[in-house]
């Protein structure tokens, strides 16, 4: 696989490494929540190599990514949910799990409220690159890949072996590390080798991911993920009782 590294994607992992206000931690300390799972990932290859890599898709933004909210619902709903979310974030994947259907079934398919979803990259290269590829996707497929990603979290975000990868063979060969197993997942969701690297060579979609970050901080405080917030208001809990409460009192 072909490693594309732009100058802002390297500068944007100076930034977040060094220190991106006061979430900033050490690119290759993040929480371990996912389990190493090397012979899920060979299945996941095998199933990736399977996809036409010819596979065309066409970009439905004219600056070729997605650069604004996706909303999921009824754009006039009465009550907008906000949901900051990290693709490499486990209890993310939980959320989409275990709340989001019975949210969508409740209250967004009802036209009682909006879903808005915003990426929150977490300083780590497999979710800057999982959230570039999300973003470089048409809107209707949008959801469809982040679930993907969400599902075989646990094979690409491998970060024990990224740092064995960077102690051993530096930070080059962990960054291409990382890139070749996020174009293994994108290919399940039909992003094709060639269309992975076209995304990861706009620099638009690095700097797009990283001012939306910049805004959960600076006008939400967001300090984790997934961090929601409901007409305008930030729950201090992620479960489907706070969500009812919320968007109860905002329907009233």
């Amino acid at each position: 696989m072909v490693m594309i590294m732009t100058r802002k994607i390297v500068l944007l992992m100076i930034v977040l490494a060094v220190g991106a206000g006061a979430l900033a931690v050490s690119i290759m300390t993040q929480p371990e929540e996912q389990s190493n799972a090397n012979a899920e990932a060979d299945t996941v290859l095998a199933k990736g190599q399977e996809q036409d890599q010819d596979q065309e898709q066409v970009v439905s933004s004219e600056t070729g990514f997605l650069n604004y909210d996706i909303i999921i619902g009824d754009k006039d709903a009465p009550v907008e949910i906000i949901e900051y979310a990290a693709i490499s974030c486990s209890h993310c994947a939980d959320f989409h799990e275990d709340v989001y259907p019975e949210l969508k079934k409740k209250y967004l398919d009802t036209g009682k409220a909006k879903l808005v979803y915003r990426n929150f990259i977490f300083n780590n290269p497999f979710d800057v690159f999982a959230a570039s590829i999300s973003r470089c996707v048409p809107e209707e497929k949008f959801l469809s890949t982040l679930e993907t990603y969400f599902q075989y979290q646990n094979v690409w975000n491998n970060l024990p072996e990224l740092r064995r990868i960077l102690e051993e063979d530096g930070k080059e060969n962990a960054l291409k590390y990382a890139q070749d197993e996020v174009i293994k997942i994108g290919k399940l969701a039909g992003v094709s080798e060639a269309q992975a690297a076209k995304c990861f060579d706009n620099e638009a979609v690095t700097k797009y991911l990283f001012k939306i970050r910049q805004e959960a901080v600076v006008k939400y405080e967001v300090e984790s993920t997934p961090t929601l917030i409901v007409n305008g208001k930030k729950l201090d809990n992620n479960d489907m009782a706070s969500l009812v409460k919320a968007i109860e009192s905002g329907l009233k």
